[in-house]
């Protein structure tokens, strides 16, 4: 059984890359775009391939910033006529 910490929300919280995804960023990005914002990882996990710890982050932090972002920043879901 694995145990998955969980966010302030009580969801689980996601790996750099699943957040980047969610955001259609990339990785780098996605760690640039939440340094701008001071967003900083809620916790680690160990690295399966003895590397650097892998960074979870949580989904309250992610989705106020992106709200609270510049429509250009967010992307634009609709076209201009």
């Amino acid at each position: 059984m694995i145990n998955t910490a969980s966010g302030r929300d009580g969801r689980p919280l996601i790996a750099t890359e699943q957040a980047a995804y969610s955001l259609g960023m990339t990785a780098r990005q996605f760690r640039d775009w939440a340094r701008r914002r001071h967003i900083t990882p809620a916790d680690y996990r160990p690295n399966p391939s003895r590397g650097q710890a892998l960074a979870l982050w949580d989904l309250v932090d992610i989705s106020t910033a992106y709200l609270t972002a510049a429509p250009s920043e967010q992307g634009s879901s609709t076209a201009s006529p």
